[in-house]
């Protein structure tokens, strides 16, 4: 049997919550029914040495750091041709536009797919520059790709609505290996002996870049909230600086008097021992698709508490609480709900929600359902078993 040939066109490989999800499919990939390229149209980072390790090669072609020329397109369409794909991914909006038109300019033929991450386009949340290449996106979604992975169902009546063509949408949710990130007792003790709590303290934590879209000052009102009913909480921040610093951060921080309670770490490999150690897990963002952040510290068997936003109320269920966005008041509250429950009622509730995300989440399922949908695409060259 001839392997598929699958190139993947996507904005970076750095370590963004849908960069970790494209490495966590393609690593996941026989090699014996795959040989994947990776075509990365800005820097190498995190997930790009995910890539390289696995044994994928990744090209780090950084023609986002420039003005967008047209000659780029032509450029990627060059370098497909090189490794002649059966069938060409696209992963976010700059990739899927710059790999769809490069692939067709390569061969009017050959499949593409595209692949949307976010489920917002609002002008009092998303840049310019996003929503112009979603609507772009819309445009061309009649002519360029074949098939267009959603990975949350909120995602859908927003695209409809920006002009994509509806028949092509499927939602393939994020996925998790539920074997790595799992309950590990061993890994709470280190990490809150790192930390200087003790077992029984109190532990909240968030997972995420500081960007303002995930709103760290609402969760740093809230701690006041919880902080005032639950005097001995603790709090810990993982994430690195992006459109706000780790200084603008500890400002919020002072500002509500809670400097000595606060453990913010910047960027932080270990996530799933970060997430072993924590009571309760918290998502405050003002929008998302499916965020990674809540389903890999579900999968840890830690409640979440998340604002309602993006697939966040349908990924959780009923295994955790969903408050409003920007509202610290209640988004505090629910984590003093959950903080306050009877030791083995809150285990209860963690492990109903890594029961939730082995149930629909595992990520052997949805590698499962990208392979199938790659090897139906190159079936007309290529023969995938089944």
């Amino acid at each position: 049997m001839e392997r598929v040939r699958l190139g993947v066109v996507v904005n970076g490989t750095g370590d963004g919550g849908a960069e970790r999800m494209l490495a966590r499919v393609l690593t996941r990939l026989r090699k014996d029914e795959f040989d994947v390229k990776v075509f990365s149209l800005n820097e190498f980072g995190t997930a790009g040495q995910q890539l390289t390790d696995a044994g994928i090669p990744v090209l780090a072609m950084e023609l986002l750091e420039r003005r967008a020329n047209p000659l780029d397109i032509a450029t990627l369409a060059r370098e497909l041709r090189k490794f002649q794909p059966d069938v060409v991914q696209c992963w976010m909006y700059l990739g899927n536009l710059y790999g769809g038109l490069a692939a067709k300019l390569f061969r009017r033929d050959l499949p593409v797919v595209w692949n949307i991450r976010h489920s917002t386009l609002d002008p009092g949340l998303d840049t310019r520059s996003v929503r112009w290449s979603a609507w772009l996106g819309g445009k061309l979604s009649h002519w360029v790709p074949d098939h267009i992975i959603l990975n949350a169902e909120a995602a859908r009546a927003v695209h409809r609505q920006a002009g994509y063509v509806a028949d092509k949408l499927e939602v393939i949710p994020n996925g998790f290996d539920t074997s790595l990130l799992r309950p590990d007792p061993v890994a709470r003790q280190r990490i809150r002996e790192e930390l200087g709590i003790t077992n029984e303290t109190p532990l909240v934590g968030i997972v995420g870049r500081f960007h303002r879209h995930k709103d760290h000052q609402t969760f740093v009102k809230a701690a006041r909230v919880v902080a005032d009913r639950l005097p001995s909480t603790h709090f810990v921040l993982v994430g690195y600086d992006q459109t706000y610093t780790s200084a603008d951060v500890w400002s919020w921080i002072d500002a509500v008097g809670l400097r000595e309670r606060f453990h913010l770490l910047g960027k932080f490999s270990d996530v799933a021992g970060i997430n072993a150690s924590l009571d309760v897990a918290a998502c405050s963002s003002m929008t998302e698709g499916f965020p990674n952040v809540v389903g890999e510290a579900m999968s840890c068997g830690v409640p979440c508490v998340t604002t309602d936003v993006g697939e966040c109320s349908d990924v959780v269920g009923d295994t955790g609480r969903i408050v409003p966005k920007q509202d610290p008041q209640r988004l505090g509250e629910a984590i003093v709900e959950l903080l306050s429950l009877p030791p083995d009622a809150r285990a209860a509730l963690g492990q109903a929600a890594r029961q939730r995300v082995v149930e629909r989440y595992d990520i052997v399922k949805i590698v499962s359902r990208y392979r199938q949908m790659w090897c139906e695409y190159a079936a007309a060259r290529r023969v995938c078993s089944q």
